[in-house]
């Protein structure tokens, strides 16, 4: 007979102090130090993802004036950056109802998007508000996070199960989201994106412990699975999610700089409860078993495949040696990060910050002498090509599914069942 148990015995078990919740990265490291877990053994497993998500979007209703005076507003900037305004036109209440894309490009400052601003508003940062108002009046105002009634995080297409690496087979450098410097023409380079093994759909791929309205972390912050995301088939799943900007932290958040613009930063973790061996047969337990596809750059036609585990293997964090920057005469990478994350001191890189930190590996590929990272390389067409950047933190989805096991086991965060099963088209369209 298959085993079996039921949520409420999870539950019971946590609330007792008995439950055993492991992260996915613990449960690979285990079995591959040769311990034989058995669904006896497990109760929850935490999965997490944190990488450039394009799909995702703020949603805010704040005060801009006294009731009765405007009859609504028709077009409102923060930090720089063209908001959305509506549908609600609250007319004569001085109230806006906004939406503000994480891709969107500041008008007045530079190497600023939706990602930025999402960020600094969850840091508690005062933001700047220009509007215009249906009568051609215009109003300037400075507010925070405690100062919005609504603000919340909304994303359209998260935590894809199958992210791809990216190879430019043409002649010439292209300037694109999947590379920070131009990307390198003739085959000799490959990006990825993806945290493999630990991505929630790898790991649940029939979806049986978690669905629409299910509780999920974003950005570390407890939000909800709303449903299946835009753009995805059964092959190919990710969801739609929407969580408080409040409680979140800025540290999983943010923008990365590529060759071609900004793009957004988020992060997810679910937790996997271990309901029968169904389930616990289809945790992931290695990254080999997580195929990468390799696209042509241009033209995104599949050129290879490889897997997770040629690109991952406890590289996950990137070390600085600052003394390798002191007789340095011209730093090759000192305005190269896309994170922002080098803190400068008398014209040298003196230290990372940890918080804006993505592990992406391009510092390490510009200056292996002070930057170290295993970045790996990949046998393509029997040669083996280097891999210069990764557009994906395992370091920090690992923080991430961390933070959500010791939740669970504090009692403070809540598992439910969904409300009903995630449904996807059996092909793209």
């Amino acid at each position: 007979m298959a085993k079996k148990r039921k949520l409420s015995e999870i539950r019971k078990k946590v609330e007792n102090g008995s439950a055993v919740v492991l992260t996915v990265q613990e449960l690979i490291d285990q079995i591959s130090e040769g311990k034989k877990v058995k669904f006896e053994d497990v109760d929850i497993v935490t999965t997490a993802t944190k990488g450039l998500m394009s799909g995702i979007m703020g949603i805010f209703s704040f005060r801009l004036s006294p009731p009765k005076t405007l009859r609504k507003f028709t077009e409102v900037d923060i930090n720089g950056i063209p908001a959305f305004p509506g549908p609600c036109p609250n007319e004569y209440l001085g109230i806006v109802d906004l939406i503000i894309y994480g891709t969107t490009q500041s008008r007045t400052k530079d190497n600023y998007c939706g990602g930025s601003l999402f960020r600094e508003i969850a840091e508690g940062k005062p933001i700047e508000i220009l509007a215009k108002s249906a009568e051609g009046e215009t109003i300037e105002k400075v507010m925070d996070l405690e100062d919005m009634q609504f603000a919340k995080l909304a994303g359209t297409r998260q935590a894809i199960k199958n992210y791809n690496a990216m190879i430019n087979c043409e002649t010439y450098n292209v300037n694109t989201i999947f590379s920070c410097l131009p990307f390198s023409p003739n085959k000799t380079e490959i990006t990825f994106s993806g945290c493999g093994a630990l991505n929630p759909f790898q790991n649940d791929p029939e979806f049986e412990s978690f669905g629409v309205g299910s509780p999920v972390l974003v950005n570390g912050n407890i939000g909800h699975l709303m449903g299946p995301g835009t753009r995805n088939y059964i092959e190919k799943p990710n969801m739609m999610t929407i969580a408080p900007f409040k409680g979140m932290k800025p540290e999983y958040m943010g923008a990365f700089k590529t060759s071609y613009g900004l793009e957004p930063i988020c992060s997810l973790a679910l937790p996997i409860p271990i309901l029968n061996e169904n389930i616990f047969n289809n945790i992931i337990k290695s990254d080999k078993l997580v195929k990468l596809t390799i696209l042509s750059l241009v033209g995104r036609e599949k050129v290879g495949e490889i897997t997770y585990g040629d690109v991952w293997k406890n590289n996950f964090f990137m070390r600085f040696n600052p003394d390798a920057c002191k007789n340095c005469e011209e730093c090759k990478a000192i305005d190269k990060c896309p994170t922002n994350a080098f803190i400068i001191k008398e014209g040298m890189i003196s230290a990372i910050d940890r918080s804006r930190c993505f592990n992406c590996g391009n510092c390490t590929h510009l200056c292996p002498e002070a930057f170290e990272l295993d970045l790996k390389t990949i046998e393509f067409e029997g040669k083996d090509i280097p891999i210069v950047l990764r557009q994906s933190d395992r370091y920090g989805a690992i923080k991430l599914a961390e933070q959500l096991k010791s939740m669970i086991l504090k009692g403070e965060f809540p598992l439910k069942k969904p409300i009903s099963k995630l449904q996807f088209a059996k092909e793209v369209k």
